[in-house]
């Protein structure tokens, strides 16, 4: 492959060469292959046919979604989510099975590891100082 590229001209003079004209593949509004050249339209009978999954139960609508009662353990892993959040924490690759058997525990085991959390979050954060 050659190396050759022209130097452009300097500023605020004319290049002395000219663009050639664009190609008719290259255009967007004209065709550039014969009518019979391009392929014909997919058979009705080669198409996939679209089958709806049905594995999964319809989710309830939002309203009813907010009345029904969140179960204890789920209670408490949204907690302990929300709190190693609000510290900073990004999730690893085994934390929800961790915070799901944490989850599991007694509520003051629960509160005190929250408790764990918030505070470590706390010194963990930089204090302003007087100026």
């Amino acid at each position: 492959m050659p190396s050759y590229r022209p130097t452009p001209p300097p500023y605020g003079t004319t290049p002395d060469y000219v663009l050639a004209p664009p190609r008719a593949e290259d255009r967007l509004n004209t065709l550039a292959f014969p009518p019979g050249s391009l392929l014909p339209p997919p058979r009705p009978e080669d198409r996939l046919p679209f089958v709806t999954p049905t594995c999964a139960p319809p989710l309830p609508c939002p309203a009813v979604r907010q009345q029904e009662p969140v179960s204890l353990p789920d209670r408490r892993r949204l907690e302990i989510q929300a709190a190693l959040t609000a510290a900073g924490v990004a999730p690893a690759d085994g934390d929800p099975a961790a915070m799901a058997e944490l989850a599991g525990l007694s509520e003051a085991t629960v509160r005190a590891v929250l408790g764990w959390i918030g505070a470590a979050a706390r010194a963990s954060r930089p204090r302003p100082h007087a100026v």
